[in-house]
């Protein structure tokens, strides 16, 4: 029976927070903040995501047209594409309740949360170790010893503590 059980996730949420930046563009930087895609069980949704942080970060617009090209143009668009894009907006009632559905995949998500004493921007590093960098008179360096720069951890966000 163990072996029988899924998952813990809710399809459902992450419809709903994918559909949420399908209808209004401007939820999609809350969602970056808070999410990941390794946050996203299932597979479809988690290109998705994939797709859409990666036109955010190059500052493309996002919605159902533009992400199903996208898609298609990093060869991960099939014939269900286009079609799972709109049940994705239809299926969202509201793009006002983002925040409620990204708590519900992240408690749901299989990594553990973050240390809340970490700072915002190495958050997402976890649960890999909590070093991040301080400003130091000589430049940054790692607050927890010598050594070289964790690819993880970006030291030009992380040296504005």
């Amino acid at each position: 029976e163990l072996l029988m059980r899924g998952m813990p996730h809710s399809a459902e949420a992450e419809q709903a927070v994918l559909g949420s930046m399908l209808i209004d563009g401007n939820c999609v930087k809350d969602v970056m903040d808070q999410l990941q895609a390794d946050d996203f069980y299932l597979r479809q949704n988690r290109e998705i995501f994939e797709t859409i942080a990666h036109m955010f970060v190059y500052s493309q617009p996002v919605d159902g047209v533009t992400v199903a090209g996208e898609m298609e143009k990093n060869g991960l668009y099939t014939e269900a594409t286009r079609p799972y894009l709109l049940q994705l907006m239809e299926v969202t009632p509201t793009a006002a309740n983002v925040g409620e559905y990204v708590k519900i995949v992240r408690d749901k998500a299989l990594w553990p949360p973050p240390p809340p004493t970490l700072p915002p921007w190495c958050r997402r590093a976890a649960p890999l170790p909590p070093t991040c960098w301080n400003r130091r008179s000589s430049g940054c360096t790692p607050s927890a010893g010598a050594g070289a720069p964790r690819p993880w951890c970006l030291s030009a966000r992380c040296c504005r503590t």
